[in-house]
């Protein structure tokens, strides 16, 4: 079992709160151990944030709580009351986070008799503020965060793999013909990388800025999900495909492709090296954050691919046929789907390389 790094600031974070209240008499020590657990957050800007909130609540807790104690007095349906006026306020100026916090610093208050009112606010909000130092100082000294900065490296990783998985599986279907038998490779390492990167972008949201384009990101990760998810319907339909032609032909006849169908495979080997020529402009712009120009679809190459289709029609029919006409078409439209979306990113980043001049 590993310990990871926040579990261990979580647990520092508790033992310095409870050290610093009792070293100067400040209680609820516990309510300074809880300030600290909560806002123990991912990230340093989370945390700081979360903080300023869960200040903020804190203190309206406080004076909802004076106020509605020494004028109307302390029993449940006050304490009630005042939880309800509190989340009310809250929800109004869009403060979730520490919300509970202040819910425990009304009843604590509250609960206490009235001559004691002040003392009990000032040790509660005194225990609250050293909870909160406590977790930031923690998050900010111990081996803080960076997510961005490992975001950025990792999601060019992970375009380059899963770029490489799906031209891998083009480029299989597409000499298929060759081959006798076919082991499909297993994309375990690509669908774990993608979950990490996944999980990285969701930890670095706070540190990443409008100017930095979030949504090209997400884009980002959309189209490498894309690349192994349609990567492995084309290595499946692969692995179907000569498994079909070993049961059915003679080793001798298995080198044996219409004139017609090579030039369909001829057509997609060009489409393989096209969109191939398309990521690494895709990867060079994403490391070099500049445009590489502006692009638009090939229409004149998929009319030539209509074309090879219907030569191809003209020649044969029967099962096989429809079956290697439904295998084609599928990789066709997998094809396309990768140009169309490596162009818009490519575009994506000239728009934002002509705004950035």
């Amino acid at each position: 079992m590993v310990i990871g790094a926040r579990t261990i600031k979580t647990g520092l974070a508790v033992a310095t709160a409870l050290f610093i209240c009792r070293a100067f008499n400040i209680e609820p020590a516990s309510f300074a151990a809880i300030s600290a657990v909560v806002n123990m957050q991912p990230s340093f800007s989370k945390s700081l944030n979360n903080a300023w909130e869960q200040i903020s609540i804190h203190l309206l807790a406080v004076v909802f709580s004076l106020v509605m104690g020494l004028l109307l007095g302390t029993n449940p349906i006050i304490i009630g009351s005042t939880v309800i006026f509190l989340i009310l306020v809250c929800n109004r100026l869009g403060w979730s986070g520490g919300m509970v916090m202040g819910i425990v610093s009304i009843i604590f208050i509250l609960d206490s008799p009235r001559e004691t009112f002040l003392t009990h606010a000032l040790y509660r909000s005194l225990s609250i503020f050293v909870g909160l130092g406590v977790a930031l100082f923690i998050n900010r000294i111990l081996a803080p965060p960076r997510y961005k900065s490992k975001l950025m490296n990792d999601l060019n990783t992970l375009v380059h793999v899963t770029s490489r998985y799906f031209l891998e599986s083009l480029y299989a279907f597409i000499h298929a013909g060759d081959l006798t038998y076919y082991q499909k490779p297993d994309p375990a390492e690509q669908k774990n990388l993608l979950d990490e990167v996944t999980s990285l972008y969701e930890h670095a949201r706070e540190e990443i800025t409008p100017e930095e384009h979030p949504h090209f990101i997400e884009r980002l990760l959309e189209i490498c999900r894309g690349f192994i998810e349609r990567g492995e319907s084309i290595n499946q339909m692969t692995d179907q495909r000569v498994a079909r032609r070993r049961e059915t032909y003679t080793p001798a006849e298995l080198h044996e492709i219409t004139l017609e169908f090579q030039e369909i495979l001829g057509v997609l080997s060009m489409g393989y090296e096209k969109l191939d020529e398309l990521i690494i402009s895709l990867t060079l712009g994403i490391r070099g954050k500049k445009s590489t120009g502006t692009y638009v679809e090939d229409i004149a190459y998929w009319e030539l691919f209509d074309q090879a289709i219907d030569n191809w029609n003209r020649k044969v029919n029967g099962v096989f046929y429809l079956r290697a006409l439904m295998e084609v078409s599928v990789v066709a439209t997998e094809l396309r789907w990768a140009n169309r979306r490596t162009i818009y990113l490519l575009n994506t980043i000239n728009k934002q390389s002509q705004k950035n001049q």
